[in-house]
């Protein structure tokens, strides 16, 4: 079964993402990582954060995904 997922921006590796799903309470299971030149793009699977109010959606405040 193929799995929408939505995108969450750029990590320096796929530890520090995994590390950041573990800190907002995410299954680092439910990540899809592309290896990129200068890190990973990463996307969650669609439906795997339900309404969880815990989730950061302004991602830290930051307009464009993540940073290193």
């Amino acid at each position: 079964m193929a799995f929408s997922y939505d995108e969450l921006g750029k990590f320096g590796d796929r530890g520090a993402a995994e590390d950041w799903a573990r800190r907002n309470n995410i299954d680092p299971r439910d990540l899809h990582f592309r290896d990129t030149a200068d890190g990973v793009d990463v996307g969650l699977r669609k439906g795997a954060r339900g309404n969880d109010s815990r989730y950061d959606d302004n991602h830290g405040g930051r307009r464009d995904g993540f940073w290193r």
